[in-house]
């Protein structure tokens, strides 16, 4: 078996929670966001708005451009335990005025 260590790219984690933030440094390659902004009531906005911070963040420093996909991991509705959808999106989709491509 190979050891995987480091992914090869970065994996941004998006989190309300200063704790699970702070914690998600012990892994190795994750940049953790602190998403402090309150919970919007449209869960699918709000889950874009988080989406579109992450984003925003690779973007600024420079790991990634509005050419690139990205893998986005999510939810199918609120709550924890409902993680089950996967989806790849060109960074540009997301970062344009009809953001709703992704979620």
């Amino acid at each position: 078996a190979e050891y995987m260590g480091r992914p090869r790219c970065p994996v941004l984690t998006v989190s309300r929670h200063q704790q699970t933030s702070r914690q998600a440094h012990l892994w190795r390659g994750l940049h953790p966001l602190y998403y402090g902004k309150p919970r919007s009531d449209d869960w699918t906005a709000d889950m874009d708005e988080r989406i579109i911070y992450a984003l925003d963040y690779g973007l600024k420093r420079k790991f990634l451009s509005l050419t690139n996909f990205v893998v986005l991991v999510t939810g199918w509705k609120a709550g924890s335990g409902f993680t089950n959808t996967l989806r790849v999106v060109r960074v540009s989709d997301c970062m344009s005025s009809d953001q709703a491509i992704c979620s």
